[in-house]
């Protein structure tokens, strides 16, 4: 495990953060919130600041912040404790390769140190849990993105986030790559080979000026337009694209493009192809693309349904897929139903 330094080293373009609230994360309990809140921890974006604007405990925060113990614990009426912690709960379980804890606009309230345990449970927490240990004892900076990696291969369901001896954390990321219990679907069943549920992920696109493709993938109908991908205006002759990772290998059955809230800004048109590429890393100079849903119009805020108009054949299995809009404009939600090639999934447990 070391401190990465510079950037955020394309975590968001390499893996998943599991913990994010859109996909379920949670923060379950913490030792200590009297300052701001530890569901903060789990929001969306970076955090907020409004300087100057006081509630009832104080200077308003966006993030998690513990009351002062250091030197202090007996008014806490905890004992000798020497450290504030949090439990959360994954939205997925994975695998996790890195994590973020950032403190922004904790300038002269930031933990000096930190560390973060993980835990795989099926059911609650509880005194019986046991808790790995994936980041040791860590220095962190104030008003910053204190990044880590971690080397672990085990699947985890759980973390706790323990701050050293107290303060604020403005988010928590937990990245890493999803893994998917095969007990949870029966055989025959269509799955959405993209969803970021079962592990699928945006690669590369064309154009993120507004929102990222990411959100293509997420649970449910987009709440808004920027809860989709939205590219800015082409003054050119040639069209917006974005490459997906499917989260599971397998057929394509159907095909869901989803221009929900769009209505002055959706694409006159779409197209989706297809392709099997095992190499890592991914790339799209060299890669044969199959078509799956020829050019097609799309209209404004409405699912559009595709079964039929599947050209490629029923039993072939694919790994990506490359949704084109044009000119430009913005898609809510990208679904590709399949059935799933469970030899050569390496996602499932």
């Amino acid at each position: 495990m070391n401190t990465l330094v510079g950037g955020d080293c394309q975590f968001n373009s390499r893996y998943i953060d599991l913990l994010n609230e859109k996909i379920g994360g949670k923060a379950l309990c913490c030792s200590d919130q009297w300052f701001a809140e530890c569901a903060n921890l789990v929001k969306d974006g970076r955090a907020e600041s409004k300087p100057g604007y006081f509630i009832s405990t104080g200077q308003w925060m966006d993030g998690w912040e513990s009351r002062r113990s250091f030197g202090r614990t007996a008014l806490r009426g905890q004992g000798e404790v020497d450290h504030d912690w949090c439990i959360l709960r994954l939205g997925i379980a994975g695998v996790i390769y890195a994590l973020d804890i950032d403190t922004q606009h904790f300038k002269g309230n930031a933990p000096e140190f930190v560390s973060v345990e993980a835990a795989f449970v099926q059911g609650d927490i509880n005194e019986h849990t046991e808790w790995q240990p994936i980041l040791n004892k860590s220095s962190v900076d104030a008003d910053s993105q204190n990044l880590f990696r971690v080397n672990d291969e085990r699947v985890f369901t759980h973390v706790r986030l323990n701050i050293y001896p107290d303060g604020g954390v403005a988010r928590f990321r937990v990245y890493g790559d999803v893994r998917v219990d095969k007990a949870n679907f029966v055989e025959g069943e269509l799955i959405d080979l993209a969803s970021v549920m079962n592990g699928g992920r945006g690669l590369d696109c064309s154009d993120r000026f507004y929102s990222s493709p990411n959100h293509l993938l997420l649970p449910g109908r987009g709440i808004n337009m920027g809860d989709g991908w939205e590219t800015k205006r082409r003054r050119d002759e040639l069209h917006d694209w974005s490459i997906i990772k499917l989260g599971l290998i397998g057929s394509i059955r159907k095909v869901i493009i989803d221009t929900a809230h769009f209505k002055g800004n959706y694409p006159d048109r779409f197209s989706l192809e297809a392709t099997y590429c095992d190499r890592e890393p991914f790339d799209d100079n060299d890669i044969d693309w199959e078509t799956v849903v020829a050019k097609t119009p799309l209209y404004a805020d409405q699912e559009h349904i595709f079964v039929q108009s599947i050209e490629v054949p029923k039993d072939k299995v694919f790994t990506h897929v490359r949704l084109s809009i044009y000119p430009d404009g913005g898609v809510s939600r990208l679904r590709v139903m399949g059935l799933v090639d469970w030899s050569v999934n390496t996602r499932a447990y």
